[in-house]
Parts: structure tokens; sequence; C-alpha cells
């Protein structure tokens, strides 16, 4: 690619802002005291009350801080607005991040920030000490960024907040699982919020924050990308945007889509006939049924004036496994909902297609293996009191890689940090789907023990690509040691099976000009699923690409050594995604069948159609 814009400003999302930008920094500077200013693009604030405090601020968002004997200490690096536009007037917000995080007690790792009108303090929750937070009025479960939040409000009566003083109400988004890195999409939370009926106001703030509460502990915010404007369906994996079409069912996530059922559209499962050997009522964690083995059904019978609907089942799993519950209208199968966890979430099945009079409705387990039990509380039948809906878009076929697409629906499988044995593994789970990925590979693993691997591959007709020579950020590097990096993966890709990379993914998504200036093919993000994360499971990695995937997507997986926990979800992923009507390709096949050059200046892609 030829570069025009020497001075372009770093772009993570098209139309989008990002405050970073490692080619301007100013040298770390260590405050002790309350002190707001801004540093490299990023308004920074460290606030406290009493005790001991230090924050380092280091280049871009990041910094690092420590805290002991405080009563309150808050140390955040985002944006300060002027309170006069709402978070849809500004665009989306979000957060890429990722921290070492060491709190002893009570602390919060969170987006921070305040609304006025009406004055709202709010929090989004990735990870704390030792209390979860909030301990308020719960308001339900959110689904955003792959993972479940709940979601709950508080109020605080004549306390400190940007207005002196006074009475002001809190939301917290807290996520059910605690992580320390990804990608927060605050605009998502904020469209919940108000799907919920709670109000958000003209934004006065977003940071990414380290709190702290008579506790002591220290945090080095070592990544924080904000960005500002762009589309929230782009490369910050917000949620899923797309929809399960015809008859190929399977998850769309509620919280991203913001589904709302009303009261009147709800059937409670427990009020539903149960057939089936174990199907039986459970009041806990709510008064629904639980489908215990295969043929497990509840049922009941709807009178429908119109064709298509969306249906959205809220339930669980009894443990960490993956529960599966189809949907059948009519006695034809229309997907199926997943559920990761033994957390209550909502999911959709969008847009089915279905025959009109009445009708027997059915939620049954078919894929019972024995390590996981489905519990149920209520099925939801979109616009069912007014019998509206929308159209069902045709999709026909699961599909496979390769040829020529017509209308369906076309995803990129692609994997990171190979070749290894894992790599192995990933490649007989593919070969025996009759799928295609594209493999980013490290260059210093390129080796003769894994020359077979690669060879294997190429024949099965996947893609090779770049991610760096040695995996580290290439964000602060000179322009002559990113050409190096570039040239050495190259040529050890070409020199052992004959294949020149076409694509680069940075390594932790880190990007800069510089890198832009220097590195001559497209680059490559992808929508994200944890999966390189210990607390991830095999069941949340599936149903966050279940949930999540939509048309032209490019989904980012692992195949580093010893990475198990993705190899075991690859087949329900493509499984899932083939009932949703999803054909599988390579990157290079994905933006050929959209008509979509990715030779563009200054972009990242995680999705061929944006």
């Amino acid at each position: 690619m030829k570069k025009k814009l020497a001075a372009a400003l770093l772009s993570l999302a098209v139309s989008a802002t990002t405050l970073f930008a490692p080619i301007t920094v100013k040298a770390a500077n260590t405050i002790y005291n309350n002190e707001t200013g801004n540093q490299d693009g990023y308004d920074y604030e460290l606030w406290k009350d009493t005790g001991n405090t230090s924050m380092t601020l280091n280049a871009g968002g990041t910094f690092e801080c420590s805290w002991s004997n405080i009563n309150n200490a808050l140390f955040r690096k985002g944006k300060k607005f002027d309170s006069t536009k709402t978070y849809k007037e500004i665009g989306n917000i979000s957060f890429d991040y990722g921290c070492d995080y060491n709190p002893n007690g009570n602390s919060y790792l969170c987006v921070y920030g305040w609304t006025v009108d009406p004055l709202v303090e709010y929090y989004i929750v990735d990870s704390w000490g030792t209390w979860r937070p909030p301990g308020g009025t719960p308001r339900g479960q959110i689904q955003v960024d792959g993972g479940t939040y709940d979601v709950y409000v508080t109020t605080r009566e004549n306390a400190p907040s940007i207005q002196g003083d006074t009475t002001f109400t809190q939301y917290f988004s807290v996520r059910t699982t605690k992580r320390t890195s990804g990608t927060i999409s605050v605009s998502e939370h904020f469209k919940a919020w108000e799907n919920m009926g709670l109000p958000c106001g003209k934004l006065y703030e977003a940071a990414l924050n380290i709190e702290g509460y008579q506790s002591s502990g220290t945090a080095n915010v070592y990544k924080n990308n904000m960005t500002i404007g762009g589309s929230s369906s782009g490369s910050n994996n917000s949620g899923n945007q797309g929809s399960n079409q015809g008859n190929n069912g399977g998850n769309s996530n509620a919280g991203n889509n913001l589904v709302t059922v009303n009261d009147s559209d709800k059937i409670q499962c427990e009020n539903m006939t149960k057939s089936g050997q174990y199907a039986g009522n459970i009041s806990s964690p709510f008064n629904g049924v639980a489908l215990y083995a295969n043929n497990d059904t509840v049922k009941f019978n709807q009178n429908f004036t119109s064709g298509t609907h969306d249906f959205t089942l809220r339930g669980c799993s009894n443990n960490d496994n993956m529960a599966r519950v189809d949907l059948k209208i009519g006695g034809q199968y229309k997907g199926t909902f997943y559920y990761g966890g033994s957390y209550p979430a909502e999911y959709t099945i969008k847009n089915v297609s279905h025959g009109t009079g009445n009708q027997t409705v059915e939620l049954v387990v078919t894929a019972d293996d024995g390590q996981w039990d489905a519990y149920i509380d209520w099925l939801g039948i979109g616009g069912i009191s007014s019998q509206g809906g929308a159209s069902p878009s045709p999709s026909t076929g699961n599909g496979n890689s390769g040829g020529n697409t017509g209308n369906k629906k076309v995803v990129a499988l692609t994997f990171d940090d190979g070749p290894s044995s894992t790599t192995d593994q990933v490649l007989d789970v593919l070969q025996q789907y009759n799928v295609k990925a594209t493999f980013f590979l490290i260059g210093q693993n390129v080796n003769s023990n894994t020359m077979a691997t690669m060879q294997r591959q190429v024949n099965m007709g996947c893609e090779l690509a770049s991610h760096s020579y040695t995996h580290e950020d290439m964000a602060y590097m000179s322009p002559n040691d990113i050409k190096n990096q570039m040239y050495w993966t190259s040529s050890a890709i070409n020199n052992t099976v004959g294949v020149e990379p076409k694509f680069f993914r940075p390594p932790y998504i880190s990007v800069s000009n510089t890198m832009y200036q220097n590195i001559d093919v497209p680059f490559i993000q992808g929508t994200m699923h944890n999966d390189w994360e210990s607390g991830t499971s095999s069941s949340q990695i599936v149903n966050s690409v279940l949930s999540s995937t939509k048309d032209g997507d490019i989904i980012l997986l692992h195949d580093f050594q010893g990475n198990s926990k993705t190899v075991q979800a690859l087949p329900q992923i493509i499984e899932g995604l083939q009932n949703q009507g999803y054909q599988f390709v390579t990157v290079s096949e994905l933006f050929q069948i959209k008509g979509v050059n990715p030779n563009v200046e200054y972009k990242i892609w995680s999705n061929a159609n944006q």
C-alpha cells in the first residue's frame, strides 16, 4: 500500500477517533495527591479523601498506581466531556485495555464516569478485589463483548459528586467472571441500561479507572486505547449485530441487540406442558423447569396470525458446561439456544419463519451428553401481543468453504500464535468438518519441528499470515525494527512452505502510525472471544462466538501450545455457525466474496463489510 497520510490519526474503526498516539508521548510523571490534567490526549485524575497514593502517568492512556491506608481513592485516564451531549450524539465509545491488577481488599477495575440530567455515577466493572460490587437493586443481565454483566442500581444520599454533596443514582454493570484485559464497549452498556428504563443523560466523563476503598494494592494499566466514534459493530467486538434467518437457528445476543420482550409476551415455562422422563419444575435459580436429559420437553399451543417472530429464552446451565435447548414450531426445528454457564441469561433467535394459525411450540433437549442440565425460566415471543414481526431474510443450507456463496452468510475462522502441536489438533477438527481457516503465525515458531504442520495447513487449503516474528508490542518499535519483524516472518514462512503472507495481525492488537507507514499488507483484528485467558471455559468461548457472530466477521481464536479449551470448543462453534447458515472461508476469500479491497490505509479489519 502506498502511504499518503504520514501524519494520519490512528484508527481502530471506520470514522473513529482513537486517543492513543504512541509516536508523540511525554516522559512518565508521578503524582501523589489530588490532581487533574491532560497527557497525550487523555484526561487523567487522581482523587482521594485520605491515605497514601501514587499515580505514574505513562504514555498515552497507560498508567501505574498504588494505594495504602486509604478510605477511598480513584486513578483514571480517559476523556472528560462538556456535559452538553449524550453518548448518542458523541458516538460510540470503547476501551481496549490490559492491566496487571493486584488489589488487597475492596477494589474495582472498571470504566467509570458521570452523566448529568440526570446526575448518574456509572461503573462498568470487569474485575474486583475481595468484594463483588455493588449490593444494590438488581435489574437483570446483559451480554456485551462476549461476557455476561449483572446490572444494578443504587442511590447515594448527600454524597460527594461532580455537583458537590448531593443525592444521585449509580448504575453498575458487573461482569459475572473477572477479566483484566479486553474491550469494554461503553456505548453498548448505555444502550442496554436505557433499554431497562435507566436513562443516560449528557456525558461528563468516561475513563478507565482503578478504585480502592479501605484497602491497598497496585495496578499497572499497560494498555488503554480509548476510541470515540465509528460503528459499535466494528473492531471492538461490541456484540451481535446480526440475525438468524429463515430456519437456520442459533443465538442472537439479546443484551447486545437490545431485544425487548413485554411481560405480556412471556410464557412461563412452569406453566407449559412437560414431557420426558426427567423434566420437572425448579425453584432455583428461578421458578422454572429443568430439562435433565434428551427428549425432555416443555410445549404449548400458540395461535399465530403472522408468520415471523423473534423468540427469546431466559435460562442457564446447571454448571459451566454448555447447555443447549432446541426450539421447534409445528414439529420443525427452528434453532438452538446456547447457555454457557450457571448465570441466567437471555438469548434470542431472530426472524424465525413459522406457520400461522394454531402451532405447537416446543423447547426440547436433544444434545445432552450427561455433562449438563438446562434450566429454563420463560420464553418470550417478540410482538405476539400485537402479532407483529419483521419479514425474514432468506438463507439456505449450511454450506462449506470455497466457491461461490451466492447469498449465504460467510465468516473467516482465524487462529493466532502457532504453529504448535495444538495447531495439529485444530487441523484435525477442521478436517473433520471440511472447513478452511487462516492462521496468523509467529515467525520464531516456524522451524523444522513445525514444517509438517505448516505443509498440512497449505494442503488443506488454509491460509498463512503474519503475526510478527517475536510477538512483541510493535507500537513503540522503530521503522527498521518493524520492517525486520515483517521480513523475518515472511521469509520464514516462504522459505518453509513457499507461501507469501498476505495479511498481518498486530501482537496484542496494538498499532501505531509508524506501523501503518511501514507495513504494506492489510491489518487484521477480528472479533475477540477471550479464549487466551485461563479463566475462560470452552463453553464460554462457544457461547461468545455463537452469540455475537455476524455476516462478514473475522473470528479471532488461538492455537498456541496447550490451548485445549479452544480445540474443545471448535466442533460446537462450527456446528453452531453452520446451523445459523454460515459458510467458512479464508480471509482472502472473505474479502473477495464481499467485493472489498482490504488495502485501505490506516485501517484494521474485523468485518469485511465495514
